[in-house]
């Protein structure tokens, strides 16, 4: 892009410079003169008054070098033509024969004709000629080889009315080539798809002809004017009679969308002869929901709204979310919650029905505000998956800290308890009434941090269900969100509305202080899993400056641990807790400010997912769309895990099964291309494609067959080795290796 931008800034100062105006004779291009001639032809006998007739611009271009099209590509500029008319006299706008596409040094792709090309205008005359028609026509252009040189020259035409005029072949030659609208007749097709990426439209255009030659079909694409500018994409052939044309629509800042791309289809007809179309795209009518993803023409719509109903969704996202209960994730709170249970054990059956249905109210009322937050980013343009929170390395590291001071309260280092833990305390002092301190809020807050570490985990169900939400209206969302969390709830539900099965649990005792102990290495298990989930993120050095806030968070726990006790005065306590706050205060201005500082750059960067590559398995690529196009079409079998640091399933899946020695043997014979789409951070690309296949969030394994990108394999988010073998062997039948 940078290049394009210089090279079109050279030439728009080359056009503004005097000494370069006007008569390129006067310059030194060697003993071949200027590369570019230009000179006027007509294919008229005469003219006549109250009508029109064609005048034509020919620039005749030395060997390698080329002009530009009306939109030059990533670079160039466009021939001009002004013209000086007699009174009366009309110029219409300049017509441009099809372009060709070439590519200039950097990778740089132009749009523009080489050896000789005719541009035509339309002249309209007035109802009485003048005796002498004299007509002049200021021509300037940019031609490029290996360096870009500007020239202009002004051509003059002179007539009198009535007398004989010498005519061209050159402008028959040239008309075929201008563009007509396209027919049914036409032994051409097209048809496009629409990617959104962060603002930026990502459009392919895919071209059908009955035969193909000459490095075409292909597509052109006409200025955008003032409103947005191109950046042309890769055209990807899938035969000799099929291509497509990929290109970025970038928008200037405060514009509104463009609404309608306009441009032009070029193709070898059956007899050999090179065809141009025009054609319009309405954008707006294209415009992508998020749910369809594009892959060599191949467009996947979100599969789970063809699938079923409402209702069966709904369904999902209940037993999604009661297998929740049982993912890693979410484990270390569960427990502490059922050990609460118990220490209620002896209350009376309506104050447990209170704490249960408090915990309960706090799961759904986080499922709510998530859903809330996700009907709001996605109104705002955002394209978010399940567990989108975690994408954040500021909310990885709240809830780091937070995690750690909990660990800490159990660990008896500070008073301070997690919700849900007065039951545990005063069984093991002995005290009576326990658990009627523990409170509704508590309970209702344990249900809020269940939740919260529920959301990096994809459970089974759970991941179609909020797949078909994600791309669904506001109501849909907020019911499928809200089945998830009754899912999730049940099992408390249940005992709070049946308090009495309670007696099935242990008794309370003892043991409930090492348990509690235990939980808080589990706790401390998990504060580990959210350090290396940020280094993911920001780097190793983020690892060592948050465990310096933590031992800041330590030392303020220990002071209010230390210091205030039943007998500590107002004074006391306010000396300690003033301490304290000073301590936390003073790690995150000099250790977490910094991070989070950097961790908003990050998301100011768009459609990036933070991969360091040299951490990635050397049997692995890094996800790009254009890379997996290129295996497909190759023939080659790609498998890609969409997979992130924070998700659990992921890990477990990938260390396990993917690490299979049966699976790596499979993988090698097949000669298998596996990419890891790492959505660790935010990319938009990834969540597309995702949601195209039916899934908000990680992890998803897709295997697309060798040749065959309109039949990929879905395969479950629980993997084992069978499933994944059997799933590369119909890979390899539907590729026919």
């Amino acid at each position: 892009m940078l290049t394009s931008w210089l090279m079109a800034f050279s030439a728009l100062m080359a056009f503004s410079t005097p000494a370069l105006a006007r008569n390129f004779g006067e310059q030194d291009f060697g003993e071949q003169g200027h590369p570019v001639q230009a000179h006027l032809a007509l294919d008229v006998s005469k003219i006549q008054a109250d009508s029109a007739f064609e005048f034509t611009v020919v620039l005749d271009m030395q060997p390698n070098w080329h002009t530009y099209w009306v939109e030059g590509g990533d670079a160039g500029m466009p021939t001009r033509v002004d013209w000086t008319l007699p009174e009366g006299f009309a110029a219409d706008r300049l017509r441009w024969p099809g372009p060709h596409r070439y590519t200039e040094a950097g990778d740089v792709t132009v749009f523009g004709y080489a050896d000789q090309v005719a541009l035509f205008t339309s002249i309209t005359t007035p109802q009485v000629l003048p005796d002498t028609v004299n007509i002049e026509a200021d021509v300037s252009w940019l031609v490029c080889a290996d360096i870009c040189i500007p020239g202009d020259t002004t051509l003059t035409w002179s007539h009198v009315p009535g007398s004989q005029m010498v005519q061209s072949k050159l402008p028959a030659k040239y008309r075929p080539l201008l563009p007509t609208p396209l027919s049914e007749q036409d032994p051409a097709s097209f048809s496009h798809s629409v990617r959104l990426l962060d603002g930026i439209r990502q459009v392919d255009v895919r071209v059908e002809t009955e035969r193909g030659g000459h490095g075409l079909p292909d597509f052109y694409p006409e200025p955008l004017g003032d409103r947005a500018y191109i950046e042309v994409g890769p055209r990807i052939e899938h035969g000799p009679n099929e291509a497509t044309s990929r290109l970025n629509i970038v928008p200037y800042v405060g514009e509104t969308p463009v609404q309608v791309l306009t441009g032009v289809i070029g193709f070898e007809a059956v007899d050999g002869t090179l065809q141009y179309r025009s054609i319009s795209i309405d954008l707006a009518a294209s415009a992508p929901s998020g749910a369809s993803f594009d892959l060599l023409g191949t467009q996947y719509e979100t599969q789970a709204h063809a699938e079923g109903a409402l209702w069966s969704f709904l369904l999902m996202a209940l037993a999604g979310g009661l297998i929740l209960n049982l993912m890693p994730c979410v484990l270390p709170v569960i427990s502490l919650k059922v050990m609460s249970l118990v220490g209620q054990a002896g209350e009376s059956a309506a104050r447990v029905r209170q704490l249960g249905l408090a915990f309960v109210g706090g799961i759904l009322a986080t499922f709510i505000a998530l859903a809330a937050v996700v009907v709001a980013l996605q109104a705002g343009g955002e394209v978010i998956g399940w567990g989108f929170q975690f994408q954040s390395p500021a909310f990885v590291l709240v809830l780091t800290g937070l995690v750690f001071v909990l660990a800490l309260s159990l660990f008896g280092v500070v008073t301070f308890r997690l919700p849900g833990m007065n039951a545990f305390a005063t069984v093991t002092q002995g005290e009576k009434g326990s658990a009627s301190s523990d409170g509704l809020l508590g309970s209702f807050l344990n249900g809020v941090l269940a939740t919260v570490l529920a959301t990096p985990c994809t459970a089974p169900f759970l991941g179609a269900a909020l797949g078909f939400a994600f791309s669904q209206p506001a109501a849909t969302i907020f019911a499928v969100f809200t089945a998830a969390g009754l899912g999730m709830a049940l099992p408390y539900l249940v005992l709070a509305w049946r308090p009495e099965w309670m007696r099935l649990l242990p008794k309370p005792g003892g043991w409930m202080e090492r348990f509690k102990q235990a939980m808080g290495f589990l706790l401390m298990a998990t504060v580990l899993w959210l350090l290396w989930v940020l280094g993911k993120q920001l780097g190793m050095e983020a690892v060592v400056w948050t465990c310096a806030f933590l031992l800041c968070l330590a030392m303020s726990a220990w002071v209010l641990g230390s210091w205030i006790d039943l007998r500590s005065s107002s004074r006391q306590r306010g000396i300690a807790w003033l301490a304290a706050l000073v301590l936390a205060g003073m790690g995150y201005v000099v250790f977490l400010q910094p991070l989070l500082a950097q961790a908003s750059e990050l998301s100011d960067v768009t459609n990036t997912a933070v991969t360091n590559t040299a951490d990635v398995d050397p049997d692995w690529e890094a996800f790009d769309v254009e890379r997996v196009e290129a295996h497909i079409t190759a023939g080659k079998t790609v498998f890609v895990d969409f997979t992130a640091e924070w998700c659990w399933t992921c890990k477990v899946n990938e260390r396990t099964v993917l690490a299979d020695a049966a699976v790596r043997d499979r993988f090698a014979s097949m000669d298998v291309v596996m990419v890891k789409a790492d959505w660790t951070n935010r990319n938009v690309e990834i969540t597309n494609m995702l949601r195209a296949f039916g899934r908000s969030g990680v992890p998803l394994y897709v295997i697309f067959p060798g040749g065959r990108p309109e039949q990929p394999l879905v395969l479950p988010e629980v993997i084992t080795a069978g499933i994944v073998l059997q799933k590369l062997d119909e890979a390899q039948a539907l590729s026919g290796s």
